[in-house]
């Protein structure tokens, strides 16, 4: 799939990043978004490829199966959609039962022994063992079951998998991270795949696709970019709402901003290194205050979604780079330096 320009000029392959966050984090994605699809003229259901981990993962799935950007962030902002829209949303999406918020109980229960397999990948590859993803794989088992969750879903799109869509897990067994819908990965249904990369270790329960639990994809990272590192795309966009533009932030979260926004520069760095152009949109001052520091404050959306579209808006504004998704400018896109 490639998106074209106006005026019928050659397309560009665009490669989605949709990062974790919970549902403060959907909200910003879908506030990014449809400042792109009304601001620039730039479709999100169009991407070439989609990487979801955990709340992006929802947000890639409504997107292959046809809902637009502005759809999903009027549902988010309780304002009215399209009838199209709004018919598959009713369709996809779980009914508007608040999920608890996790607590400290959750990780005080007795935690599990290390695996056979995380012991033997930690001594085959000594150098790249991430104790950070082997302490998650030890966490007791959440005993929140959300397999329901995803069940109009799985009812509407079955056993299909939408072309170009990448939706990152963890194997909990030895913390290996699986991209599901990528050549030569495990099978599963998308829904299924949706569920297992929202799995929060500690607070929801695994999800067990063919005998193998997952969990969380933010466990291995929370934006997963270099998956797109071999894909030839002419441009990727990286959504992030866990991290911080320009990587400097204070505050309670400061620190979880300032590593995310570093491992995605590392991610960003390999894909420029295999000549893939990048944007990153992360929360500047304004969205990462009214997002604060509860991933699953629902009562949040609305201003997240404001500030994350008036954030964009000023992006588009300052950038020609941006401008391009939109057709205002010609460049060739695979020749325009990244932009961060």
């Amino acid at each position: 799939m490639r998106v074209m320009r106006r005026g019928g000029e050659p397309s560009a392959s665009i490669g989605l990043v949709l990062g974790a966050g919970g549902v403060v984090g959907q909200a910003y994605q879908a506030g990014v978004l449809a400042a792109l699809e009304r601001e620039i003229g730039w479709d999100a259901r169009s991407a070439s490829v989609i990487v979801g981990t955990s709340a992006g993962s929802v947000t890639g799935a409504a997107l292959r199966v046809g809902v637009p950007a502005s759809d999903l962030a009027a549902s988010l902002y309780g304002a009215p959609t399209s009838r199209r829209g709004g018919a598959l949303l009713r369709r996809i999406l779980p009914d508007d039962t608040q999920l608890p918020s996790p607590s400290v109980r959750s990780i005080l229960r007795p935690w599990n022994l290390p695996s056979p397999a995380l012991v033997v990948r930690a001594a085959r590859r000594p150098l790249a063992f991430r104790a950070d993803v082997a302490l998650t794989t030890l966490l007791p088992s959440g005993q929140l079951d959300i397999s329901d969750r995803a069940q109009g879903l799985d009812e509407f799109i079955g056993d299909r998998w939408p072309d170009g869509l990448r939706i990152c897990a963890v194997r909990r067994s030895d913390g290996h991270r699986v991209v599901f819908g990528r050549p030569g990965s495990p099978r599963a249904r998308m829904a299924s795949a949706v569920l297992a990369s929202c799995a929060i270790p500690g607070y929801f329960r695994p999800v067990r696709i063919e005998g193998t639990d997952y969990v969380d994809g933010g466990v291995h990272s929370v934006t997963n970019a270099d998956v797109l590192r071999n894909e030839g795309l002419d441009l990727v966009i990286i959504i992030s709402s866990m991290s911080a533009a320009h990587g400097s932030v204070n505050g309670a979260d400061g620190w979880i901003r300032r590593s995310v926004h570093r491992r995605m520069e590392r991610e960003v760095a390999r894909l420029q290194q295999a000549g893939t152009p990048v944007i990153t949109l992360e929360p500047d001052t304004e969205a990462r205050r009214v997002m604060g520091l509860r991933a699953m404050a629902e009562d949040r959306s609305p201003r997240v979604i404001e500030a994350a579209y008036d954030e964009t808006r000023q992006r588009i504004m300052s950038s020609s780079f941006l401008a391009t998704l939109g057709g205002t400018t010609t460049p060739a896109m695979a020749a325009t330096p990244a932009a961060g």
